[in-house]
């Protein structure tokens, strides 16, 4: 039964994994990066990088869904289908979230609800246009480590049936940074109960803006560990980059 039970898994993990992207889309002046860690064999977080149809804009996406393991996971593949059509149709993110939060509400039982932030580039002008339904704050870091917080712009999505979300913008420019995280990375504990926190975060980010984006999450991951003293990790952990670079 328990050999059942864990091949289950696995081929939910496989499932899982298919729906994350096999690789981000190449944006021209732009380095894009993203890791999913899973804190159980399926995992609640996922992130998206949808190209928009008509002007090629891309849309991120990182969500995170309440509770852990395979209904979770089960919760994030429906959002998941669910966003993909009013992205690729161009609809703006606080239209997402509203349409995609309606549904996700229908469909799913009220425990069941997700934290996301659904962000909309256009390279040619740096503007990232956001809306973040409920989640942890981004986190944009300047070309000089002055860092900005991208806060919340309505409640989480399939919390309530209608919901109205608002859409803000920030202008990047060469060398700007976003940071897009889960709940795993700040509210990582040590023994003693503390936090990493996004102050932690925010400093790691600045000391290693300019680097790699693939150095940068090493950093964080190895700053968060070492910091939980190497505890099993409870949650979920998803960074997602932007990074504009000319």
């Amino acid at each position: 039964r328990r050999q059942a039970l864990e091949r289950e898994m696995t081929i939910a993990r496989q499932i899982q994994l298919a729906l994350l992207p096999d690789s981000l889309p190449d944006v021209p002046g732009y380095s894009l990066f993203a890791t999913n860690d899973a804190s159980r064999a399926v995992s609640g977080d996922f992130y998206e990088v949808q190209t928009r149809e008509e002007t090629g804009e891309p849309v991120i996406v990182i969500a995170d869904v309440s509770g852990k393991g395979m209904s979770a996971s089960l919760v994030a593949a429906s959002l998941d289908a669910l966003l993909m059509g009013p992205i690729e149709v161009g609809h703006p993110t606080d239209a997402i979230c509203a349409r995609v939060s309606r549904r996700l509400n229908a469909r799913t039982p009220p425990e069941r609800y997700a934290t996301a932030i659904i962000a909309s580039l256009d390279p040619k002008t740096g503007v990232l246009s956001y809306t973040n339904a409920g989640h942890n704050a981004g986190l944009l870091v300047r070309a000089d480590g002055t860092p900005e917080r991208l806060e919340g712009t309505g409640m989480p999505l399939g919390l309530f049936p209608i919901a109205e979300y608002g859409r803000e913008e920030v202008t990047l420019g060469p060398g700007d940074l976003v940071v897009l995280y889960t709940d795993g990375i700040t509210e990582a504990a040590n023994e003693a109960g503390d936090e990493f926190g996004l102050e932690r975060l925010q400093k790691v980010v600045q000391t290693y803006n300019r680097e790699p984006l693939v150095a940068l999450a090493v950093a964080i991951e190895t700053a968060v560990e070492v910091f939980a003293e190497e505890r099993r990790f409870a949650d979920d952990r998803t960074l997602v980059f932007l990074r504009r670079e000319e």
